[in-house]
């Protein structure tokens, strides 16, 4: 497309939005609160909801296709606005470190290999391809390394499917700052909404949190950014729903690098179902229904089905987002606090240390992070959590610089792996059970007799200033210093972009040859 014609299909989908209207009465829509149960409600409405054979169908997919289609920039808090750029800038700091990486490498030259028109940029690498393989290749990226967002409540890391979906589009559109955040806010309400209602089923299914919703996350970023009524909104997210990815699948002999894709898997997977949407592909709007295909799959009750629509744009679920302080699994990190917080009250040295003891709750004892004992790649190292702990304790941190190939092999490290011993403690468990928070329990036995114990109860909150700083570390990678401070203060400053397409050249470095 060239500019003039793109230039003139982003005035029209500018139109679009503008001219969207806010109804705070979803009835008038046809979407009815009605007993989950009863699934022949019979009330008049407008038509928005079809009627097969008298029965008329309830739909909260139409309930969250509405707040989508009618979300508007300004109704955004300025807080939710400031995450929104945040969860931003973490992304593309995470996709410019991570590209370097092997595994990411095998990614981009498959995705480069494939072709595609050239609508939107692979981030470092500068390759210019469609949207759809685009957001693969950098959602891949995103979730490369176990240096995520996370949402605490559903396990979901939602920067790795949203950004690289509004990255690839506002590009490809010529869209506003303003407009990809949006996106990007709607995005992380529908899917975290998605995920807070399946979780007790994700567990039972070995699902991965961000594979199993992620695909709502980029149908309702790709699909506000094109534009969609209410009506194709709802039909994509239908179709996202038939687009979940990734298994929860830790054996002890190790998981490979599939893993690192899921991000992109979702994101690919979502616009899919918009793009297909926009060109009249119907799907069913019952996905999200209490009894139907997606929340059956998942054992969805009543308990939880609420969680859907409830508090939906006045609670934003965007605002409980954090980041990784550290690179491995979630369950890890509040491990590795702890040690942080041992070793500043008491500067033990590793030659001193005789047993390490863990505490975590049984889910992350028994399916993730206790299941490999002797990681044979990196990536196993991130899910291991007796070497993650030993990583730390001898090298004193484990970030991009600690989990190496070399590392993966020091003897020390591996010695001291060989005494850490990992448990189910009985008060992390009951917390995670309640509130599901990442919490843990370590005890530091020295030979001397000597014993040291620290608990986190849930992960520490990065400040701003913080996450720059992680963002600096991170883009320096490939971006020298003073084009990796101009994309910071782009961040920062996002709202106030008039074209996306102007952003994307900061992401691009130093040409590789993967």
């Amino acid at each position: 497309m060239g500019h003039g014609a793109a230039l003139q299909r982003r005035l029209h989908l500018r139109r679009r939005h503008r001219d969207r209207r806010r109804v705070d009465d979803l009835s008038g829509v046809g979407v009815l609160r009605a007993d989950p149960g009863d699934r022949r409600v019979a009330q008049e409405t407008s038509g928005a909801v079809p009627v097969r054979e008298g029965r008329l169908i309830v739909s909260n997919t139409l309930e969250l296709a509405r707040f989508v289609t009618t979300l508007r920039f300004a109704d955004l808090p300025a807080e939710v606005v400031t995450k929104a750029k945040e969860i931003a800038l973490h992304a593309w700091g995470v996709q410019l470190a991570a590209s370097t990486l092997p595994w990411s490498a095998q990614v981009y030259r498959f995705v480069e290999s494939q072709g595609g028109v050239p609508e939107s940029t692979v981030v470092n690498y500068g390759l210019r391809t469609s949207a759809i393989n685009a957001a693969f290749v950098n959602g891949s990226f995103s979730h490369g390394f176990e240096m995520d967002d996370n949402h605490a409540r559903t396990g979901t890391k939602l920067g790795c499917v949203t950004v690289p979906t509004a990255t690839a589009f506002g590009e490809r559109d010529h869209m506003s700052g303003e407009d990809f955040l949006t996106a990007i806010v709607a995005g992380y309400e529908v899917a975290t909404r998605v995920g807070l209602t399946i979780r007790p089923g994700l567990d039972v299914q070995s699902a991965h949190p961000t594979g199993s919703v992620g695909a709502f996350a980029a149908a309702a970023t790709a699909g506000w950014l094109l534009g969609l009524d209410e009506q194709t909104m709802a039909h994509a997210l239908g179709g996202a729903g038939a687009q979940r990815s990734g298994l929860n699948e830790i054996p002890t002999s190790g998981r490979g690098h599939l893993k690192r894709t899921f991000g992109g898997m979702a994101a690919a997977g979502g616009i899919r179902s918009a793009l297909l949407a926009r060109e009249g592909l119907t799907g069913p709007l019952t996905t999200l229904d209490l009894g139907s295909g997606f929340t059956r799959t998942f054992g969805v009750d009543e308990s939880t089905i609420g969680n859907l629509t409830e508090g939906l744009g006045k609670e934003w679920e965007i605002l409980t987002v954090h980041y990784k302080i550290y690179a491995q699994d979630g369950y890890i990190q509040p491990m590795s606090e702890a040690f942080e917080k041992l070793r500043a009250r008491h500067p033990f040295r590793t030659e001193d240390i005789a047993s390490v003891w863990l505490g975590t709750n049984s889910l992350a004892h028994d399916d993730i992070i206790g299941p490999i004992t002797d990681p044979q790649d990196v990536t196993d190292a991130q899910f291991s959590a007796n070497y993650s702990a030993a990583l730390y304790l001898v090298k004193g941190g484990a970030a991009f610089d600690e989990y190496t190939e070399e590392n993966l092999h020091d003897p020390a490290v591996r010695d001291l792996a060989s005494r850490v011993t990992l448990t189910v403690d009985r008060e992390i468990e009951d917390d995670h059970v309640r509130f599901r928070p990442r919490g843990a329990k370590v005890s530091v036995t020295l030979k001397n007799g000597d014993e040291y114990h620290e608990t986190v109860k849930d992960l520490r909150k990065m400040a701003p200033e913080d996450l720059d700083e992680k963002y600096r570390n991170l883009s320096r990678r490939v971006l020298d210093e003073e084009r990796s401070e101009k994309l910071l203060e782009t961040a920062h400053q996002l709202d106030a972009v008039a074209d996306l397409s102007t952003v994307t050249p900061q992401l691009v470095g130093e040409r590789q040859n993967p």
